[in-house]
């Protein structure tokens, strides 16, 4: 703690002093002239109410005066003429010019109506009263609240229609899989949203929350449709921070904060090990392999009874968790956001540093000398938008910057380090050998032999993207009508320097009983040391994206007519070369391109009914000629009721309903590029000759399919949105349902006898359903102000068709049932995520077998005794089932136990249901945010292994809830009431827990996967504006924050619930606490 505290301040104090000295280089600049005066003045409303606490400053310039409890203001250093701006919270920021008189005064109109204020929307943006497209939006400042490397992490507590699966916490390479309204596809590769940043196609991953405004959820296709075949799976819409006319703003913020592991599921210790693996062993009918005087001896050792003699260098009690993970580690943010401008020129820059290192064991990554193979991401990000009105006609604008991931990580792959590390080691074996070296052998190959000779392998992965934005008011031909360009290009690389060493490590022989003395044992040599090797240099990746969108607006207002449209095109190009290990290989060369004709408007009348609706015509390249267009479309209503004159009061804020339909497409399929096409491949080849030489041939590996094309959505949606009482009582409920076609199978009726495969086909349909409700409430008591604030995702989903072969019970059909993808544990777990979501076909547990005459050996001996419990033919050739395993429900009656009875049950690990809760309070300058949020609907895969594993026959505490493990007596309550079937020493039990036969695919294994998560806290305390005020500040809060603290779930102790086997085979889930400032000039 003591080293990584001395760390994190060390490369905190370097940071900070280079960034604070640019604000003090900034806030000293100004240059003092001779008639610069004190300006005093006062702030009013139109009634001529004093504001007091209004900000006041000269444009541009960072000196700062607030107006006290009388509206009354004085500024230093102003000259006659000079533009004031004002700012303050509940109205709308007013400029002002300078005059020296005695009664100076600026007038600030009230911002009444905060949903006149425009959100973001495709291409465009509009009034929130006015919005009839079902979305869901996030500010960036609530956002900044998480300590979170990943933006996504937070969208499941912060907006409705959205489920989030965050599958690791490996520093620089998690990635957090999204869902906008559920699973609405078959196609795993399908279900991507469209991520949309500044109205450019992105990457949401090369952002931070700093420069973001809010990001705006499209969930219905009305909203989406303009995407063309883009669209289907909805978008996210991210709009940046821009700067505004006034005072340079200059925001410093400085993080510090620690990861801890969220789930830590320990194997047993030495003694328990002993213990349970005699008691495995019995249950098999084995011998014993621990005698009581070593079983003794590894009571105490495990005490921490320091042992004599020959004993302390042959009894052990090992935590390889402990050798193999540290208790926190440190994670660190800094960002500067600097804004400003005039009438002529806005600017706004952010620039942030984060370090996140990871949690394997210090001492072993600092093992060698001169360099370390901890885990850790160095990120740099940079953004900066200028905004240039070149003359009344014209504006341009820049926005340019890019992300520069530095990760440097241990050669040794997370499966090894983890599953051999700590999961299967032993913990009987020692970490050092008696004189003093590495121990290690496949039984434990020990952290420090891992972390200590996996070497370095070192990836720079950087982001560099630019927008020019041009605009020309065309309103001196017509009024109202603009033309714009927009113009983006991007482009990411990964370059990956990879270095290798080893280290010395010996195995011996601790439990010879031959052996009286330590210097009678005989070590054999594991690994042999060698020198860290020059750097070998290999590019990963590469890829550009272009667009290009250039077009009309028009937006007018006349009378009780409102109308915005506009009509575009647009392209995108994606040039993708992705290479292996410096193969420029040929095929690895992809371009993605699309052409879209567009056109969108929206008509309001009166302020209270609303049209819109857009149209989008659009190509894709990867299709045939003759197949490559689509047409599509959404249309939308409102109605803002709460402007009815016979409805219109006080008490009612907004109350508007509003419903959309819409016809929209995914291109994104997963498929091969031109799946009309066949693809061809090296085959046999043929021999000529007498001497029969041989030359390779080409032949036809995959047939085309003309009807391999993209996803359609046809989606209608009703919604309400209200406010009573001004946030008294807020909120907006939406439902929806979706028919979705053209989903890619592969069709059952394939001939055979092609000998090859054929490209999936789009025939298959589903339906999705569900609604989306936000409720809060707002109040302020005395100096107490406070909100509430709950949200409700809810979707659901069913196979409509899929040209299925006919199953042998008809429970078994998918059609008509939930989306399920049968994933393994394997699947699911022993890798990065690869998109399958689960949901499986089980066995039903009925009862522990506990009676041997009722256990039948055929199914022709459970036909002739109906008493005895169905046949299982998982027995295999031994026809033998075990007293404590599972007796499973015979669902057709025929008295066996086979895979047609195995019934679909459950859900996928993406939940159904997603209620949250946030409620907050301010007082005095203190702030106190929380939000907690459930996750329901959902089935988990926990695998046999977390029990007893056979493969390093290791055991977790788990263990003492499987049969047999205190006693065999079948009529124990302890063995009726048991939670797990009885182990066996050698592998999986064949009835109910092997996975080749999937036996384990049962309701003892997958299980309910709700969990109620404290997903966030943040406590804050901001220092008075009057006080920071004399320092030229405009804001100090000190803060404290938490990231996924605690987990409610019926699982065992310990387990992730959102990824309950994320202990083991990969990089495991953390929590994060960070303690920061934020400063404001």
């Amino acid at each position: 703690m003591y080293n990584n505290m001395n760390h994190i301040m060390n490369k905190l104090a370097g940071i900070s002093k280079f960034l604070l000295l640019g604000v003090l280089i900034i806030l000293s600049g100004t240059v003092r002239a001779q008639d610069e005066q004190i300006l005093k003045g006062r702030i009013l409303d139109p009634d001529g109410t004093p504001i007091p606490g209004a900000i006041v400053n000269v444009t541009e310039q960072s000196r700062i005066a607030l107006s006290d409890d009388n509206g009354f203001f004085s500024l230093k250093n102003v000259k006659v003429g000079d533009e004031l701006c004002v700012s303050s919270v509940g109205y709308k920021n007013t400029t002002a010019t300078a005059e020296f008189n005695d009664n100076f005064k600026i007038v600030m109109e009230p911002d009444v109506d905060e949903y006149l204020h425009t959100m973001p929307i495709a291409f465009t943006r509009k009034p929130k009263k006015f919005m009839t497209e079902s979305t869901s939006a996030v500010a960036g400042e609530k956002l900044q609240k998480y300590p979170i490397t990943v933006l996504q992490n937070a969208f499941s507590s912060t907006v409705t229609g959205m489920e989030t699966y965050e599958w690791s916490s490996e520093p620089g390479w998690t990635e957090t899989a999204m869902y906008i309204r559920g699973i609405r596809t078959m196609n795993s590769g399908a279900r991507n949203p469209l991520i949309i940043v500044d109205n450019v196609e992105r990457d949401l991953s090369f952002l931070d929350a700093f420069p973001i405004e809010n990001i705006t959820i499209l969930k219905d296709a009305a909203a989406t449709a303009i995407y063309g075949m883009r669209g289907a799976n909805g978008a996210i819409l991210v709009t940046t921070k821009r700067g505004e006319t006034g005072k340079t703003k200059i925001d410093f913020t400085q993080e510090v904060g620690f990861q801890m592991l969220s789930n830590k599921m320990e194997n047993q210790n030495a003694y328990n090990k002993a213990l349970t693996t005699n008691r495995v062993l019995y249950l098999d009918g084995s011998n014993p392999q621990y005698s009581d005087e070593q079983i003794e001896m590894y009571r105490r050792v495990t005490a921490g009874e320091e042992l004599e003699g020959i004993d302390r260098y042959r009894y052990f009690n090992t935590n390889w968790f402990d050798e193999l993970y540290r208790d926190m580690a440190p994670t660190y943010k800094t960002n500067m956001q600097i804004s400003g401008g005039s009438n002529r020129a806005r600017y706004y820059v952010s620039f942030s540093y984060l370090r996140q290192e990871g949690m394997w064991n210090s001492k072993w990554t600092e093992y060698n000398d001169k360099f370390s193979t901890q885990h850790v991401l160095n990120r740099y990000n940079l953004r900066s938008n200028l905004d240039i009105d070149v003359n009344k006609y014209l504006n341009v604008s820049l926005d340019l910057g890019g992300r520069i991931d530095n990760i440097s990580q241990p050669r040794t792959g997370v499966f090894s380090l983890v599953t051999f590390g700590a999961v299967e080691a032993d913990p009987m074996a020692p970490v050092y050998t008696p004189n003093g070296e590495l121990y290690s052998k496949n039984t434990a190959q020990n952290p420090a032999r891992l972390l200590g000779s996996s070497g370095q392998d070192k990836n720079r992965r950087r982001n560099l993207y630019s927008t020019v934005n041009v605009t020309g008011d065309l309103s001196e031909l017509v009024r109202g009508l603009k033309a714009n360009v927009t113009v983006s290009f991007d482009a990411f690389d990964v370059f990956q320097s990879t270095q290798d060493n080893s280290v010395n490590s010996y195995e011996y022989d601790y439990m010879n009983m031959n052996v009286k003395d330590p210097s009678q044992f005989e070590y054999k040599q594991t690994t042999k040391y060698s020198a860290l090797t020059n750097p070998s240099a290999n590019e990963r990746a590469n890829y550009y994206n272009f667009n290009f969108n250039a077009g009309f607006s028009y937006n007018r207002s006349f009378g009780k007519h409102a109308v915005d449209a506009r009509a575009f095109i647009r392209t995108y190009q994606n040039m993708e070369n992705v290479r292996d290990a410096n193969n420029h290989d040929v095929g690895k060369l992809s371009s993605n391109r699309f052409l879209s004709y567009n056109g969108q408007a929206t008509y309001v009348y009166d302020n209270k009914y609303i049209l819109s609706g857009n149209f989008s015509r659009m190509a894709s390249d990867n299709y045939a000629p003759e197949d490559r267009w689509g047409n599509f479309y959404g249309a939308s209503l409102g109605w803002v009721a709460s402007e009815e004159a016979w409805l219109k009061n006080k008490n009612i804020s907004l109350l508007k309903l509003r419903a959309s339909f819409g016809h929209v497409g995914q291109s994104s399929t997963g498929s091969n590029r031109y799946p009309y096409q066949s693809t061809f491949g090296t085959s046999t080849g043929y021999s000529f000759g007498t001497s029969n030489t041989g030359v390779g041939g080409v032949a036809e590996t995959l047939s085309g399919n003309h009807n391999n094309k993209w996803d359609l959505s046809d989606m209608l949606n009703v919604g309400v949105d209200f406010d009573f009482w001004h946030k008294r009582l807020y909120g907006s409920f939406d439902a929806f349902k979706e028919w979705r076609s053209n989903i890619l199978v592969t069709r059952s009726n394939t001939p055979s006898l092609l000998g090859i495969g054929v490209a999936q086909d789009a025939y298959g349909k589903a339906e999705t359903k569900g609604i989306e409700l936000t409720i809060g409430h707002r109040n302020r008591i005395g100096k107490v102000t406070y909100f509430l604030e709950g949200m409700l995702t809810w979707n659901t989903n069913k196979i409509t068709e899929m040209d299925e072969t006919e199953p042998n019970v008809e429970w078994q059909r998918k059609t008509g049932k939930r989306i399920f993808e049968y994933t393994s544990v394997a699947g699911l777990y022993e890798n990065v995520f690869n998109g399958t979501v689960g949901g499986w076909n089980i066995y039903k547990f009925q009862q522990w077998a506990s009676d041997p005459n009722l256990i039948a050996t055929s199914q022709q001996d459970a036909i002739d005794h109906p008493e005895k419990y169905p046949y299982n033919t998982a027995a295999g050739s031994a026809k033998r089932q075990d007293l404590g395993t599972a007796v499973f429900k015979d669902l057709n009656g025929d008295r066996q136990i086979d895979e047609n009875d195995m019934i679909p049950s459950g859900y996928t690990i993406i939940p159904e249901i997603t209620p949250s809760l946030s409620f907050g309070v301010e007082y005095a300058g203190f702030d106190l945010q929380a939000t907690l949020t459930a996750y329901l609907n959902r089935s988990v895969f926990i695998s046999p292994a977390m029990t007893w594993s056979p493969w390093g026959h290791q055991a977790t505490h788990e263990i003492t809830k499987a049969w047999g493990y205190y006693t065999d007596d079948p009529n124990d309550p302890r063995n009726v009431n048991a939670t797990y079937p009885r182990p066996t020493y050698a592998g999986f039990n064949p009835i109910d827990s092997e996975r080749s036969t999937n036996t384990y695919m049962n309701d003892i294994w997958i299980v309910n996967g709700n969990y109620l998560s404290l997903r966030n806290i943040e406590l804050g305390y901001s220092l008075p504006k009057r006080l920071i005020a004399k320092a030229g500040m405009t804001k100090c809060r000190i803060y404290f924050s938490g990231y996924n603290l605690f987990n409610w779930s019926h699982l065992p102790d310990n387990l992730d619930p959102e990824k309950p086997m994320s202990y083991t085979w990969w990089y495991p889930k953390t929590r994060t606490f960070s303690f920061g400032i934020n400063v404001g000039f």
